[in-house]
């Protein structure tokens, strides 16, 4: 039921090395449980177990699934997460949470690869939901067998493996029954108040009705290979035409092309790694930009995302927009002072690695939007922190090639 290419690249990412399996004890991720430790052996397992804590029993739930963990010989661990008052509590802050979590453990084991066991169905309901939201043909690419860790800068050189993207969910099921294995049924997958909730019991219809909803994973998996093909053009020509000098990305307008989708891609990852941003941003207003730069009319500037864009004769500069870094009267935020400690690596502003050699330095802003060392109301340039750039390493990152 493994997919063979996927455990055959884990196998090439993870060496010897220790594999993190996200279990939650649901049917899924316990069935990926005991496929993985045949195929690897239990004791090469780390099963990350999150418990939310957004539910009544949900410790209890974390505690059996790492009993499910035990039983086979595997090592388990449970994260329990905290939630501030008035945080966000959607699914979408608790998977960054999530992965957040099973990061920080991959990285405590020396581990490369982290498993999820998302399956066939899971791949046509992000293909659903993602059709019903709009934003172009790449959102139905949906998700990759081998991609990574989908966190900067905490998945930093992790990989994120779905080695059940071939697999039914009814199929997993009939596996665990047939070996007589228990699972953990969330009551959270049962609340149509969740989009994938909503989403599987509207294929569940439509399949009910005659409808191949695995059609709608085979959309994905189709269209990957076009995104893979543009993702490799974008990546060299980034190599080829762009240079990147202390968070800034430069490159001459007369090796950019306004309406291809390679410039278009390459244009939205430099977006992303310049600004810092989480996610980056709208690639439709990324490409609305990326035309302005070549429009009849004088471009000069505009801000996108966290980054600045500038175009003075055939010179293109995409920098961190000061706005963003300074904080506006919007309501934007500062970004805030940070301690560094001696010997550890920090990353400020997702952007730059800094490393100091003694205590009591802390990374503030400085001029035109750069990072400075201050202690004790001593300033320093950050040359004695041995800066590291991290642009070329966020755009390997969002393409899954770290």
């Amino acid at each position: 039921m493994l997919d063979t290419p996927t455990t055959e690249r884990i196998s090439a990412l993870g060496a010897t090395r220790p594999i993190v399996v996200a279990l939650s004890g649901g049917g899924d991720s316990t069935a990926l449980l005991h496929l993985m430790a045949e195929r690897f052996g239990a004791e090469r397992l780390i099963a990350g177990i999150v418990d939310h804590g957004l539910r009544r029993g949900s410790a209890d739930d974390a505690a059996r699934a790492a009993r499910f963990a035990e039983s086979i010989g595997a090592r388990a661990h449970i994260t329990t997460l905290t939630w501030e008052e008035g945080a966000n509590r959607s699914q979408g802050s608790a998977r960054e949470r999530r992965y957040r979590a099973l990061s920080e453990l991959a990285n405590s084991v020396q581990s490369k690869v982290i498993a999820t066991g998302h399956n066939r169905d899971d791949q046509a309901e992000t293909v659903l939901m993602r059709a019903a939201r709009g934003g172009g043909w790449r959102n139905l690419v949906a998700m990759r067998p081998i991609t990574s860790v989908p966190i900067w800068p905490e998945g930093r050189g992790l990989f994120l493996a779905r080695p059940l993207l071939g697999s039914r969910r009814s199929a997993l099921r009939n596996y665990l029954r047939d070996h007589k294995l228990s699972w953990i049924d969330d009551p959270a997958n049962d609340s149509l108040n969740y989009e994938r909730v909503l989403a599987r019991h509207r294929l569940a219809e439509q399949e009910a009705a005659g409808f191949d909803t695995m059609r709608l994973a085979a959309i994905a998996e189709r269209l990957a290979p076009i995104a893979a093909r543009i993702d490799e053009a974008a990546a060299e020509l980034i190599e080829r035409a762009v240079r990147i000098e202390h968070g800034t990305a430069m490159f001459d307008a007369g090796q950019w092309k306004p309406l291809s989708v390679v410039h278009e891609r390459a244009f939205w990852l430099l977006l992303t790694a310049v600004s810092g941003g989480a996610y980056g941003p709208h690639p439709r207003k990324a490409r609305i930009l990326n035309a302005m730069m070549f429009s009849k009319h004088a471009f000069t500037a505009q801000t996108l995302g966290g980054a600045l864009v500038r175009r003075h004769g055939d010179e293109v500069r995409i920098s961190r927009d000061r706005g963003a870094v300074y904080g506006r009267a919007d309501g934007a935020r500062a970004i805030p002072r940070l301690p560094l400690e001696a010997g550890v690596e920090t990353i400020w502003d997702r952007r730059v690695a800094l490393k100091v050699a003694e205590p009591g330095w802390s990374v503030v802003l400085g001029k035109n939007a750069q990072p400075e060392l201050e202690r004790d109301g001593e300033r320093s340039p950050i040359a004695a922190a041995a800066p590291r750039w991290l642009l070329q390493e966020r755009v390997r990152h969002l393409l899954g090639q770290d």
